[in-house]
This record gives structure tokens, sequence and C-alpha cells, in this order.
């Protein structure tokens, strides 16, 4: 397993009560494997990559680095007794934590636009 980020990481970073001592272990092994999952080069020595693996950790002792989706909402109408409530999201929207949007802004350089799994090759 590629390792970018430890709990002793996570702990000088975001302080030691960033999750349960049960559950950092686990957490931070989520945030490795993500950034693992996303291509994160492995030989850049850069602040910004254990910076977003600690928030990566954070997110997933709370549970929600992998948590389930309920779907987009296209549109909803709910109204009664004078109260109305209507939500429409834009096709393929979803809400995204405010910490994986800092992760995204840290590992910006790293990131592949079209996704994990396209690379672009040149000719030699």
């Amino acid at each position: 397993m590629t390792i970018y980020v430890t709990v002793g990481d996570v702990d000088t970073i975001l302080g030691s009560d960033w999750a349960e001592e049960a559950a950092k272990p686990l957490a931070v092994l989520q945030a490795n494997d993500w950034l693992t999952a996303k291509g994160i080069p492995v030989d850049v020595d850069d602040e910004r990559i254990t910076r977003a693996g600690a928030y990566l950790a954070k997110m997933a002792a709370a549970g929600t680095l992998y948590a389930d989706s309920g779907g987009d909402l296209k549109r909803e109408r709910v109204k009664a007794e004078g109260v109305e409530v209507e939500e429409e999201y834009q096709d393929g929207a979803r809400a995204v934590a405010g910490d994986m949007l800092y992760i995204r802004d840290l590992l910006r350089p790293w990131l592949n636009p079209f996704g994990s799994s396209v690379r672009i090759l040149s000719r030699l």
C-alpha cells in the first residue's frame, strides 16, 4: 500500500482530537487508498498532499469520504398548509462537502481532469 499520510501526520496537522483513537488507523488507510485511486504521484514531496490526506482522513473518520449517495435530485416540490419547499439541481450535480473542495484545490496539480483512468500519451 502506498502511504501518503500517517496518523501522526494527521494529528500534527489537525490536532489529536480529529477522531477517536480506535478509528484513526482505518480513516488514514481510506485516505491513502483515496489518494492512490486518484493517481496522486508518490515520488512528489509536497506538503499539500499531506494536508489533503489529513482532511481525507478526517472525512473518513466522520463517515463522509465514502458515504452513500441518495442520487441526484432533479426537482422536488412540497406544499403543505401555506409552506412550500422547492428544490431542483442541474443534471449531474451533487452536493460536495467543503473539505472535499479544499482537498481538490490542494491536489489540483496532480488530479487528472478526465478521471484517473485516462492518460495522455505523447510520441517520443
